[in-house]
């Protein structure tokens, strides 16, 4: 933003007009460009048109009017402000900020200590978040398939991406912030480009993208088909917040919804627990003694307490001797 002068920042005035926490003030020199400063003090008492902040800016900064609307909208592009549909601009809440800056800017570079609190943070404000539907699910009131997060199988994840319109590749937010294992990536797939910061791919690229991230034992979440705004996220449990936060709300099967029970028909196993190592839930066992085998190849146990319905195990068995049964066909107890 060349040309834009500020005084000297406070920054926990910009702290409280983007609702960023304690543990990030230190850092908020590495978040937001003296420019970014300029329009969010322009912000302070409320919303405005663009015309209104660009005369504002200009009137300021006394620069040129082209150069200030090139600002405002570089500030939108990297998440430090936000634009509402019939053109007014706010402070974009931090967390969307961090959220941009962790997957396209300086994560890397922060130190290991404010990583770790960045993280912590992060991962508390997403389980606030999700608190009170995680509780209406549980309770029974809510529960909107086309809404709430839910495992998907393979098939369906395909399924929802030939619906789309417009298809989406963003890095995964989850692994780039978490940083608890070494899987794959670039594979989050949306059908809206979230502040122009996506990559437009074709259908096919991106089935490919949901199929290997499958086979590298990522499991598929997401909406059914009905959200206006719709995702597709290939998600590990060393990472990725649904997973994190679930276990924080006990609130396994729940969140994400878990609709299908994993039943490995023992005639057609082969014995080799390769499903074993494909379940990211400890769900399948190899005690099977109950099953009556007398040559030691007696197919594992699932567990229905521990299956979350993914999949994984399915799309990892050679024989197929792996159905994936909706829970109200399966026999289980409905979550």
């Amino acid at each position: 933003m060349v040309g834009m002068k500020v005084a000297q920042t406070d920054w926990r005035l910009v702290a409280r007009l983007t609702e960023a926490p304690e543990v990030a003030i230190p850092w908020l020199d590495r978040f937001y460009e003296p420019g970014e400063v300029a329009i969010l003090m322009e912000l302070a008492k409320g919303g405005l048109s663009a015309d209104e902040l660009r005369r504002r800016l200009h009137a300021g900064a006394r620069i040129d009017a082209s150069e200030v609307a090139q600002s405002i909208e570089r500030a939108y592009r990297r998440v430090a402000i936000a634009r509402s549909n019939d053109g007014e601009h706010t402070p974009a809440p931090f967390v969307e900020r961090f959220m941009s800056w962790a997957l396209f800017e300086g994560w890397g570079d922060l130190p290991a200590k404010a990583q770790a609190d960045l993280r912590a943070w992060r991962l508390a404000w997403r389980t606030n978040a999700v608190r009170s539907d995680v509780d209406a699910i549980r309770d029974g009131r809510a529960f909107d398939a086309a809404r709430d997060g839910t495992y998907l199988l393979l098939h369906e994840a395909e399924e929802a991406l030939r619906e789309w319109s417009h298809i989406y590749l963003f890095p995964c937010g989850c692994r780039a912030i978490m940083q608890g294992c070494a899987k794959p990536t670039l594979n989050c797939l949306c059908n809206y480009d979230w502040h122009d910061r996506g990559w437009e791919i074709s259908l096919s690229r991106a089935v490919d993208i949901v199929r290997e991230a499958n086979r590298r034992g990522l499991m598929q979440t997401g909406h059914l088909p009905g959200a206006s705004r719709n995702s597709i996220c290939n998600c590990c449990n060393d990472c990725c917040f649904p997973m994190l936060v679930s276990e924080r709300l006990d609130a396994a099967r729940l969140y994400p919804r878990t609709r299908y029970l994993a039943e490995i028909h023992p005639a057609a196993c082969d014995g080799c627990l390769r499903c074993i190592a494909r379940c990211p839930f400890g769900a399948i066992s190899s005690e099977a003694a109950e099953h009556g085998a007398d040559d030691g190849s007696a197919p594992p146990l699932v567990d229905p307490t521990l299956c979350r319905g993914c999949g994984l195990c399915a799309t990892g068995c050679r024989r197929g001797s792996i159905e994936m049964l909706p829970l109200a066909q399966s026999g289980a107890a409905s979550v």
